[in-house]
This record gives structure tokens, sequence and C-alpha cells, in this order.
């Protein structure tokens, strides 16, 4: 089983769930980098935020271990959004595993995002949640 993509609905998960996890990695020599996409107008605007440079070099590079946080990734879901697309392929076509990520969004943009036939990760995750109803 594959957990390199990961997904959990915003509405279900522990509120503490990021911060415990971000601890386990990081004892583990894990670098650990999270981005909330609801401080942005877009997904575009998220990640090439200076502020951001980190995550996007751990995103690209890959080399070494990483879990990248796409909280409130809401933005990534509408299949116009051509940086999702981009996205999928810095995570999917890596020889190594050394990057995880985790998608926390609401359950109409995980469904959107990972459900649609046409979305660029259709069937690429692992469930760490139901979706709510």
């Amino acid at each position: 089983m594959d957990f390199r993509i990961s997904a959990a609905d915003s509405a279900v998960i522990h509120s503490d769930f990021i911060k415990h996890a971000s601890i386990l990695a990081d004892k583990e020599g894990i670098d650990v980098h999270y981005l909330d996409f609801s401080e942005y107008d877009t997904a575009a605007a998220a990640l090439s935020a200076k502020e951001n440079s980190g995550f996007l070099e751990a995103l690209e590079d890959g080399s070494k271990k990483s879990l990248l946080w796409f909280v409130n990734c809401d933005s990534l879901a509408p299949l116009n959004v051509a940086i999702t697309y981009s996205l999928r392929t810095a995570l999917t076509t890596r020889q190594t595993n050394n990057t995880q990520s985790v998608f926390i969004a609401t359950k109409a943009s995980l469904l959107m995002m990972f459900a649609n036939r046409e979305a660029p990760f259709y069937q690429s995750h692992f469930r760490l949640t139901g979706y709510s109803s």
C-alpha cells in the first residue's frame, strides 16, 4: 500500500492531529512543512509565496524525508487549477518514497480531488479519515 499521498476530512480530523503527527515525524528526523492554503487567494499564490519556499523546495527536491501538510487545500480541488496537475506529477512520479503528503480539506473538496475520474489525484491517495456526512 502506498501512503505517499494521504487525505483527511477537515470536519473529522482531531484538532491536535497535525501537531502530534508533526512532533512524531520530527523525532524521526523527518522534515515537516506546513502550508495553510486558506491564507492565500489561490493555490498558485500559496505555492509561490516567498514564505513557503521551504515547502516548495521539499516538494520539488524529494531527496530528504519530508512530511508536507496541505491544510485547507480546497483551492486545489477544481479541475481547472493547473497547479494541481503539476503537484500530482511531483508527488507520484519519483523513484523514492521520501516525501509524504497529507491533504486536509472539506469532504466536497476531497471528493472532487480524489474521487472524480477527471481529477489529477483520482484514486492516488490513502484516506486517513472517512468523509463526514
